[in-house]
């Protein structure tokens, strides 16, 4: 039964009967910077089964958050896109994070999915007064075997930093990661030179752009 049914007129309570059940809200984050194939949500989505990743798809299509697209591949690969609507849930998402942040003990456990990192970035985008030339950002998640690589591009939008997927246009540096490493170095304080003497992090070209990065979101991103 839902909230509805039970006679509950609260625009909240109808919102969670769309998207409150457990994992829903983690399929709509893994599609809100791009369509993805049911394999590639598998993957992301880590401890779904096939089963009940269907049934949130199909509750997703039902409420008109996410739509089956064709990719424009060979093989016309069938994938799944959130709807202009569902891309709202973007801002729930960031309050939700930051809420999460100002809590009593704000850590957490585990790894990132490329896109979940990026998400947090733009969640706590920092201001950056003197722009900041085209960065590419590289991101893979190494706790997946043979892990595809994610391309998402950084620059600077009315004063505050930018990240987007897709190809950075003549970067001025190249940061390739994984996007669990990356997040310890954006938001766990891990500095920089370990996570490159790791290896979980290299930086080809301008160096000081890419510190620049991470120095903005160690001393001016807020919860």
């Amino acid at each position: 039964m839902t909230y509805a049914h039970h006679g509950d007129a609260c625009r909240a309570a109808n919102a969670l009967d769309l998207v409150g059940d457990r994992w829903t809200l983690i399929v709509v984050r893994e599609l809100l910077l791009g369509p993805k194939r049911f394999a590639d949500l598998q993957e992301s989505v880590r401890g779904i089964t096939p089963a009940v990743l269907s049934d949130r798809l199909r509750s997703l299509r039902q409420a008109g958050i996410v739509d089956q697209v064709t990719l424009t591949d060979l093989a016309r690969t069938r994938a799944y896109a959130v709807t202009e609507w569902g891309r709202g849930l973007e801002s729930v998402l960031a309050s939700l994070g930051r809420w999460y942040t100002s809590g009593p003990d704000p850590r957490t456990s585990g790894g990132m999915t490329p896109d979940a990192m990026v998400l947090a970035m733009r969640t706590m985008a920092p201001p950056v007064p003197e722009g900041l030339p085209s960065t590419a950002l590289r991101l893979y998640d190494a706790r997946q075997p043979d892990p595809p690589v994610r391309e998402y591009r950084l620059t600077t939008v009315d004063g505050l930093l930018d990240v987007r997927p897709g190809v950075a246009v003549d970067p001025v540096a190249t940061v390739t990661a994984d996007s669990t490493a990356w997040s310890e170095v954006l938001f766990g304080g891990l500095p920089l030179t370990d996570a490159e003497r790791a290896g979980t992090v290299r930086v080809e070209g301008d160096r000081d752009t890419v510190t620049r990065v991470v120095r903005h979101y160690l001393t001016d991103a807020r919860p």
